[in-house]
């Protein structure tokens, strides 16, 4: 999509929590975490992914210099300069404004964080963050705000078993603190969500390393196109649409206008039961085999795969999140009961320039973790 068992923590987070006896700080940021992180595993790393959301309350810029994140076990991450600044995002920004560490006054900015653990290390069951700012124009003095504590959401990532069969399938814009869908804040009925945190659009290449060959304006050509899509757990389904005709890959004009009613094209949503929904976009038009209300069975093909919505090429959009909609929801994460991983792209472009072969020797079975971006995977 563009560029869902857990009970998540509250949306929001009373933030500037001091210490007992220090001065209260003057910095005028406010600071909000709607999302309390999940630890999921990936390459053998736990990774803990949220986001701090800061509005400038004043008519003066002010700098984010610093930022620091602790447990009870010491600290965890660091980041200043340029590595600061590429965390950052400043919503409804103009195109091509490059504002790197400057929240100028009455504007937000978000930064998104991925703290990053050893795979057996115990995840600390608050993090406390730091964050410095140096207001424009006041000699480089810095003023902190201190001890900014985020309960970690300890219940864990849910397991799942995989969405498609087969092999070739590449993870693109999967879990990374730099994808597209990691990036992507929708506000729905009058609040931000991230619904796409950790979503993954499935592609595949087959065993010439290409996604298609010939005409691309021809669906039959491409590798994923019209493979069964399955259900990743016994469930319910919630949610339906169909009747969005396919996109035409050799066209930048898409079927229909894109909106937040055909942005997931054919889809469907699962209840995955505790709070926790998966959505299924960009379905082949007529290749639903469920309906709302149906009771679903893990593995059960379910539908196509297809191109409708706002997809540029066939693909699988997969998420998981917190609410019962495409995009008025939080993204959580999900593991995959077990996967091969054959290999990684080195970019996207060798979809159609081809170049990727992979090396069965190199192949790694994996269990229990959620594939990385540009994975290339091989699903039982």
């Amino acid at each position: 999509m563009v560029k869902f068992a857990f009970r998540v923590a509250p949306a929001a987070l009373a933030v500037c929590v001091f210490a007992w006896g220090q001065p209260p700080s003057d910095v005028p940021i406010d600071i909000q975490i709607p999302f309390h992180p999940i630890p999921v595993k990936a390459e053998g790393k736990l990774h803990l992914l949220y986001e701090l959301h800061l509005t400038n309350f004043h008519s003066q810029t002010q700098m984010l210099s610093r930022i620091d994140v602790e447990a009870d076990t010491g600290k965890l991450a660091g980041h200043t300069g340029d590595a600061l600044s590429s965390l950052m995002a400043h919503p409804g920004a103009a195109p091509g404004t490059n504002l790197k560490e400057a929240i100028p006054g009455g504007t937000r900015a978000v930064v998104f964080l991925d703290v990053t653990l050893d795979g057996q290390a115990v995840v600390p069951r608050e993090l406390s963050q730091k964050l410095c700012f140096k207001a424009e124009n006041a000699n480089g003095q810095e003023r902190c705000i201190d001890h900014v504590q985020l309960p970690v959401n300890l219940v864990g990532a849910i397991l799942l078993a995989a969405p498609l069969r087969g092999t070739g399938w590449v993870a693109l814009n999967g879990l990374s603190n730099n994808s597209v869908h990691r990036r992507t804040l929708v506000v729905v009925d009058g609040k931000v969500h991230l619904a796409q945190r950790f979503a993954t659009d499935w592609s595949r290449i087959g065993p010439d390393g290409l996604a298609f060959r010939g005409d691309p304006s021809n669906l039959t050509n491409w590798s994923p196109y019209g493979a069964d899509v399955l259900a990743v757990a016994d469930a319910v389904v919630t949610d339906t649409k169909d009747g969005i005709p396919d996109n035409n890959p050799a066209s930048e004009t898409k079927a229909v206008p894109i909106n937040l009613e055909t942005v997931g094209g054919n889809y469907l949503i699962l209840d995955l039961g505790d709070g926790s929904f998966a959505f299924y976009a960009h379905l082949r038009p007529g290749s639903l085999r469920v309906k709302t209300g149906d009771k679903v069975r893990r593995g059960q093909v379910l539908a196509s795969l297809g191109n409708s919505g706002n997809s540029d090429a066939p693909h699988l959009h997969f998420q998981v999140s917190n609410g019962n909609s495409p995009l008025g929801a939080e993204g959580v994460p999900y593991i995959l009961n077990s996967f091969v991983e054959q290999g990684l792209l080195s970019s996207k472009s060798q979809l159609v320039s081809g170049g990727w072969h992979g090396d069965p020797r190199n192949a790694i079975e994996v269990k229990r973790e959620m594939p990385v971006e540009n994975a290339v995977i091989t699903f039982p």
